[in-house]
């Protein structure tokens, strides 16, 4: 198996049992050297490569949705050249098969991922196929139930699923965990099959992102539906595919990411009342500042991605009632927020975190219980950043990318451990308004507050 790793984050929309919109990758592989640029235009990339391990092109929207959505490790090589197949165009993967839909073209459903677990199994009666009793009322961080297939995901196979597009990519499970031979090397294995995907535990790389693999379902897929795979001659002009030819283009920026607490009564430094607040949005909003996510503006500085004229990111920390409040502000201007949440004592409950997130809004990680990182245990460490990221990950229905420092108390030992837990980046609580791809683990913030002066906000913030 290809030793790859990706990430991506969901957002739920109804239809062909859930198809999701997957962003862009953030979580990426270096730490890249700082740019002193403030703005870069990237190369054209390849809208066609040819893979010569198994002879086959990938091109356009297939190719898109392969490199944004998992590449090797989650959909392997190509098997065939697009054909048509089932009423579609298709395409074969080692671990996948590619579906093109023309009439979701522009949207992003235009590629979607047959059911090749549903096929795999059809007509299979074990007993790890029957629906298991449960209502979800037991579910737990390490153990869940999915009411719509009757199956439970737990430990290993639940971070996996989680961490590696859920729903969108592998669908609901559709087996409990049993053991079965693998056919390719007649090993025995823990499996577990899903609507796409079939899982396999792998006590050898125990410890590594390596313990748990896919099976080759689209291998089989190509078998039994008898089409063929041999290899084509690479078509003139077109390059071999190598992930250097998509490397991100990092840049810098100079941008204010405002930092507020509490929302409202009485002014104090972390108490913004929000007839103030509403005041600091009209500004912004009357000086012509954009509100983005911090998920846009790690993009921009590690990817090359675009942003609006004058952004702005408006960050809330701790996740205080008066929050809410600021919300609504903040949807009646059309402006967004990223509310950094300590999932131990939130004063904002799970539903109303759903609806912020439905609403436009971002929620990210403040840990569990908000201590001050530099001074807790190794294992208590590992806790507040991954308790929090998969508690959160679990309301919304999506990864969670990012954490923001409780009191911006964070070393070396810190920033290691919010990359283990599979963090994308980490926020400051202070540092000034200059974004660079060297501080992706400590990305500066600006404190607002509650007894800024309009006047003294837009100096703030005008930097």
């Amino acid at each position: 198996m290809e030793r790859q790793e990706g990430c991506r984050c969901v957002k739920l929309r109804s239809g062909h049992r859930f198809r999701l919109l997957i962003g862009p990758l953030l979580a990426l592989a270096l730490l890249f050297a700082p740019s002193l640029t403030t703005h870069s235009s990237a190369a054209a990339l390849p809208s066609q490569v040819y893979f010569p391990v198994t002879g086959h092109h990938v091109a356009d929207q297939m190719l898109t949705y392969w490199r944004t959505q998992g590449e090797l490790p989650i959909f392997g090589y190509p098997l065939t050249e697009p054909i048509q197949r089932d009423g579609l165009t298709v395409q074969y993967f080692e671990r996948a098969r590619l579906e093109l839909h023309p009439e979701l073209a522009g949207t992003p459903y235009g590629v979607e991922l047959t059911l090749l677990g549903d096929q795999a199994v059809a007509g299979r009666k074990e007993a790890a196929f029957q629906r298991a009793g449960g209502n979800g009322a037991n579910d737990s961080k390490d153990r869940v139930y999915f009411s719509t297939t009757g199956h439970y995901l737990a430990y290993g196979f639940k971070s996996f699923w989680q961490a590696n597009g859920g729903l969108a990519i592998f669908g609901y499970p559709i087996s409990e965990e049993f053991s079965e031979k693998n056919p390719d090397n007649g090993q025995i294995y823990t499996v577990q099959y899903f609507e796409r995907a079939r899982f396999e535990y792998h006590p050898e790389f125990k410890g590594t992102p390596y313990e748990v693999e896919l099976g080759r379902l689209g291998a089989a897929a190509a078998a039994r539906d008898e089409v063929p795979v041999a290899a084509v001659p690479r078509q003139d002009g077109v390059p071999d595919y190598d992930p250097a030819l998509f490397a991100p283009h990092p840049q810098s920026i100079h941008i204010p990411v405002l930092m507020y607490h509490q929302i409202g009564p009485n002014a104090a430094r972390y108490v913004t009342p929000l007839w103030l607040f509403d005041q600091e949005m009209d500004w912004l909003k009357d000086n012509g500042y954009h509100t983005v996510t911090v998920a846009q503006l790690y993009d921009y500085v590690l990817t090359g991605g675009t942003l609006p004229a004058k952004p702005v990111v408006i960050t809330f920390d701790d996740g205080t009632a008066g929050q809410w409040d600021a919300a609504a502000a903040l949807d009646q201007r059309g402006m967004h927020g990223v509310f950094f949440i300590p999932t131990g004592f939130s004063a904002l409950s799970p539903d109303q975190l759903r609806s912020l997130n439905a609403r436009g809004h971002e929620i990210e990680s403040h840990t569990v219980t908000h201590p001050f990182l530099t001074q807790v245990s190794d294992s208590q460490l590992n806790y507040e950043m991954v308790q929090s990221k998969s508690w959160l990950g679990s309301v919304l229905g999506k990864p969670v990318h990012y954490v923001a420092y409780p009191y911006g108390d964070y070393n070396n030992q810190v920033i290691d451990a919010a990359a283990n837990a599979g963090y994308s980046g980490a926020l400051a609580a202070w540092g000034g308004q200059d974004w660079t791809p060297a501080k992706r683990w400590q990305e500066p913030r600006v404190e607002v507050s509650g007894l800024l002066s309009i006047s003294d906000f837009a100096g703030l913030v005008r930097g």
